[in-house]
């Protein structure tokens, strides 16, 4: 016989997840997502008058207004209330010049302060991180649940690899099994620093590491993408889209009649500034 009440307190301890106060999270809300996102420990106006100082067009404050989209690359930049640090994020899948890594050094010894470039794939089941401070590279981290590529050789730098074993009870009874990269049990992961050092088992499980650095840095990326604000992932040259706050909604299942039941948690938006860089 099923047990209601357990259902009932699985439900209620998951509404109340979440819907925490958004002004209190920290870390990583989700890793369901193909994203890169870039977070500057600085308020949304000093980040925005930097980018303005190289952007073609920029508009402050554009939730809830139109914007249209024209040759060049969009990026937004957004805060949340009561929390450290703005954040970037490009229009669309694309990576625009403006994110990439010379660009995010020298922002961070512009501004005097942290930047992290977090870059989630949950299709390629890959989640990695660059910390930028003072003008350079401080700390690099790729991790996978399967194959890995090595690209820190374009920052000039020589990362260590490693072997992780973060699901004990899939490990099979094989004495060859870390010479298996295919093996499910397994994770591979890349990590450089100027500062410290780290064993396997302080790195532990790959998805757990990149939080942990957020958390360090009382940070927090809260998967909001171009899709949330403006609806679309792909994006067409000369239409217009008009920027939003939704909310995320959480489906908690369905009454008697079969009408979905779902609360919705919106963002708390200090506000979101439009950029256009140039090609």
């Amino acid at each position: 016989m099923k047990d209601n009440s357990m259902d009932e307190q699985f439900m209620r301890e998951a509404a109340e997840h979440f819907t925490r106060p958004w002004s209190e999270r920290r870390g990583i809300e989700s890793i369901d997502r193909n994203d890169a996102v870039v977070l500057v420990k600085v308020p949304l106006n000093q980040l925005s008058d930097a980018l303005a100082e190289k952007a073609i067009a920029s508009q402050r404050n554009v939730m809830g207004a139109e914007i249209e989209v024209l040759d060049g690359f969009v990026v937004f930049a957004y805060q949340l209330v009561g929390h450290p640090w703005s954040i970037l994020i490009a229009a669309d899948l694309s990576y625009p010049s403006i994110l990439e890594s010379n660009e995010l050094a020298q922002l961070s010894k512009q501004l005097g302060q942290a930047v992290i470039s977090l870059l989630v794939s949950d299709s390629a089941c890959e989640i990695g991180y660059d910390l930028f401070e003072g003008g350079e590279l401080v700390e690099y981290f790729r991790g996978s649940d399967g194959e890995l590529t090595d690209d820190s050789n374009e920052y000039g730098i020589q990362s260590q690899r490693y072997l992780l074993f973060p699901y004990p009870d899939d490990l099979e009874d094989d004495d060859d099994l870390e010479d298996d990269e295919y093996s499910e049990a397994q994770q591979i992961a890349y990590f450089w620093s100027r500062r410290r050092q780290v064993t396997a088992e302080e790195i532990g499980n790959i998805w757990n590491f990149p939080r942990q650095l957020m958390l360090d840095y009382d940070a927090f990326d809260p998967a909001i993408d171009s899709r949330y604000l403006l609806g679309e992932y792909s994006l067409r040259r000369g239409d217009r889209y008009r920027v939003q706050n939704p909310g995320f909604g959480l489906v908690l299942g369905y009454d008697a009649d079969g009408r979905r039941q779902e609360i919705i948690s919106v963002p708390d938006l200090v506000r979101v500034d439009y950029f256009r860089f140039g090609n």
